[in-house]
């Protein structure tokens, strides 16, 4: 609407640049400049999801998008974590390219913004395999990671790619805790009911303290 505010990405709490639409003609608007306001709150930070499915981007498009985004000061890049999509009525199947490989490109090619899976399935590899990724993407990037972790909800994969669906939140559990330990801690000592890692130790170690973690999803047990 006329009048509302237009932040540039990036902008935090405290002040901003922000320039205000208003009606310049019949179904144009014009953009007054830019000026100073106050913006309470905590920081508001800015990232862009690289396409999965949406259209079949090769790594050249990926390539691009990614320091275009760089380029235009967001604050964050994020791929997702999937394998296969099979939407009803619909008989071709798609995917997008694998998530790691994709994020290990992107943090050779950048240099500032952030990236992360949006977010990675911890079925999809044996735990302590996913620590060691993470903490060598996390390498690559020079610290820019954020680890982003999740169950998975998408059946059609899992069973493709032979995952076991059922208990997917007691096994997240068993994961998450593995992952965790080994980033923070560099090593651990675990047998679970899904999962083990015997006596494990992450080297060469990540950053101290290892990347952020990030849980992505909507279910109340997992929140």
């Amino acid at each position: 609407p006329a009048g509302a505010p237009m932040m540039r990405p990036g902008a935090a709490s405290g002040y901003g640049r922000v320039a205000r639409r208003r009606p310049a003609g019949p179904d144009r608007m014009a953009y007054d400049p830019p000026e100073e306001v106050p913006m309470p709150g905590r920081p508001l930070k800015v990232g862009v999801q690289l396409p999965e499915v949406e259209w079949e981007a090769r790594w050249t498009d990926l390539r691009a998008l990614a320091l275009r985004a760089e380029e235009l000061g967001f604050e964050s890049l994020w791929y997702g974590d999937h394998l296969l999509y099979r939407r009803p009525g619909d008989d071709r199947a798609r995917g997008p390219w694998e998530a790691w490989t994709v994020l290990a490109g992107l943090a050779a090619v950048t240099s500032r913004i952030a990236i992360g899976p949006l977010v990675a399935a911890t079925a999809f590899h044996a735990p302590a395999m996913l620590a060691k990724m993470a903490a060598t993407v996390d390498e690559i990037s020079g610290g820019r990671l954020i680890l982003g972790l999740g169950a998975g909800w998408n059946q059609v994969e899992f069973a493709a790619f032979g995952f076991p669906f059922d208990r997917r939140i007691s096994r997240f559990a068993e994961a998450f805790t593995i992952v965790r330990t080994l980033l923070r801690e560099g090593a651990i000592d675990f047998a679970g009911e899904f999962h083990t890692a015997r006596d494990c130790e992450l080297v060469p170690r990540p950053r101290p303290g290892g990347p952020p973690l990030m849980i992505g999803s909507t279910g109340p047990r997992m929140l």
